[in-house]
Order: C-alpha cells, then sequence, then structure tokens
C-alpha cells in the first residue's frame, strides 16, 4: 500500500476544487476555440477617401487569418495544459480517497473524512465523533495513526 503524507490529505478540498476550477478554464477555452474556429470577422475602422472622395471614417472588415490560426495554436497548447492539470489532480484525488478507504480502522477512516475530506474544524470532528473526544484527543489520535503508518509527522499541516 502507498502512505500518503499528512500534507496531500490536508490538500484534499484545495484539489477538488482544483479539479472543478480547471474544468471550468477548460470549458471557456473551449469556447474561445470554437468562436474562432467559426471564421468571425474583424471589423475595424480607418481614416482615408472613401470611392465618393470625400475624407473620412471608412469601416473596414476582414479574416484575420494569421493572428487567428496563433491564437488558436496558443489556446490548444493551453488547453492541452490544463488538461494535464486537471488529470494530475484526479489521480492524486484517487491516490487519497483509496489511501482513505483502505483504513482498517472505522473510526480513524470517519475521523480522517470528517478532517480532511469535510474540511471540518477538529473541534468539530471530535462533535461529531461524540463521546468524551476533544479536540486534542482527536488530532493526537490521527497523528499517531499516521506516524504509526509510515507516513510523514509534519504537524503544520495539522
Amino acid at each position: 500500500m502507498m502512505y500518503l503524507g499528512k500534507e496531500l490529505l490536508s490538500q484534499y478540498a484545495d484539489l477538488q476544487a482544483e479539479i472543478e476550477d480547471l474544468q471550468r478554464r477548460i470549458k471557456k477555452t473551449e469556447c474561445q476555440i470554437e468562436r474562432l474556429q467559426a471564421g468571425g470577422t474583424v471589423l475595424d475602422s480607418v481614416k482615408g477617401t472613401r470611392k465618393d472622395g470625400t475624407i473620412g471614417n471608412i469601416r473596414i472588415e476582414g479574416f484575420p487569418i494569421v493572428s487567428r490560426d496563433e491564437k488558436l495554436d496558443r489556446l490548444r497548447r493551453y488547453k492541452t495544459q490544463l488538461q494535464d492539470s486537471e488529470k494530475r489532480a484526479v489521480e492524486l484525488v484517487s491516490e487519497v480517497e483509496k489511501y482513505i478507504n483502505s483504513i482498517e480502522d472505522c473510526r480513524m477512516r470517519r475521523i480522517i473524512r470528517y478532517r480532511f475530506i469535510d474540511k471540518l474544524s477538529w473541534n468539530t470532528v471530535a462533535d461529531k465523533m461524540g463521546g468524551n473526544n476533544t479536540e486534542d484527543s482527536i488530532r493526537k489520535a490521527v497523528t499517531r495513526f499516521l506516524d504509526k503508518n509510515s507516513m510523514l509527522s509534519d504537524m503544520s499541516v495539522l
């Protein structure tokens, strides 16, 4: 079994939020690509002599093929980067969930879910666990459990 560090457990909720953000960015990028591929024209205005000989603003319209192709290429590369980031985040979330589900002690599994997945405070976790549990006793139980299972012992993430 692969052991995960406390740092990764504490990042679980942030990984979920990051995945949602990446999916939103991918969708926005796809919309931009679709608009560019639809062949929209560009409008501009220049000062010059019209066909009737008067001088003034002239409206011009056209297809900026070079800049459109460059922008499409940049958007496609950006979309690929976003998809790679999303894939890595989803894999990390999966590893965290697999680890949590592999914990044999149901009490510890519940505590870890409350703290790291639901992002509850230690005090709230103690209340949910009921009994004579305190914030400190719950936190220490998790620390002992994680230390016992060869995990990182960096208390700053707890």
